[in-house]
């Protein structure tokens, strides 16, 4: 009888659904009301929720986040019929990471302009990121995909996999520019590497065929 551990693929996306839910709702929680002298001042009114620009910029920008990743996931997952042991574990690590976000979004929201914020929120992001990537590598290595998707389907995700990657490396050379100048090579770097990763799939292909 075998012992390995494999577990039903509708139970996770419950859980998966819960947490993105949660979180994308406690993002609204840190943009405030903002509290004036004068209740009937539209100036007043106005200058204060300016002030709070940052926040509610954070707010919205972290929401159209966890909806790309929340999509991303969906469609990845449609694709594998069954997870183990270590298809949990990533699963669980990407869930961790994304009940995290909203603490990361009001961090960046209330100190846009301190490093030590965005050293939260982008690696953060980096991180989701990887592991998207990492859950449909696994999948696929370990054999776990639906019989339904076909080779060329696999090659496509796994291209849209290493490009989002790569966007993602290409996108932080701003933070990376604060940090120090060393990890603009750094991410233009992995950024190449996961743009020559997606390449060099569509090659191995074409020369199989």
């Amino acid at each position: 009888m075998s012992t390995q551990f494999h577990m039903h693929k509708a139970r996770l996306e419950t859980l998966v659904d819960g947490v993105f839910a949660i979180a994308m709702t406690i993002l609204v929680l840190e943009v405030k009301v903002p509290e004036i002298t004068d209740g009937r001042s539209t100036d007043a009114l106005l200058h204060a929720l300016a002030h709070h620009g940052y926040v509610i910029g954070a707010y919205f920008f972290s929401f159209a986040m966890l909806a790309l990743f929340w999509v991303w996931h969906h469609r990845l997952v449609e694709k594998i019929r069954e997870f183990d042991f270590p298809l949990l574990v990533c699963t669980l690590v990407f869930l961790a990471l994304v009940c995290f976000f909203p603490f990361a979004a009001a961090l960046l929201g209330r100190y846009p302009l301190n490093l030590g914020a965005l050293l939260v929120y982008v690696p953060l992001t980096g991180m989701i990121v990887l592991l998207q990537a990492l859950l449909f590598a696994l999948a696929v290595r370990r054999q776990l995909l639906v019989d339904s998707v076909s080779a060329d389907d696999v090659l496509a995700t796994q291209r849209r996999n290493f490009r989002g990657c790569a966007i993602f490396f290409f996108a932080s050379i701003p933070t990376a520019l604060r940090v120090h100048v060393a990890w603009i090579g750094v991410c233009v770097v992995l950024g190449v590497f996961f743009l020559w990763l997606a390449r060099a799939r569509v090659k191995h292909t074409q020369k199989a065929a």
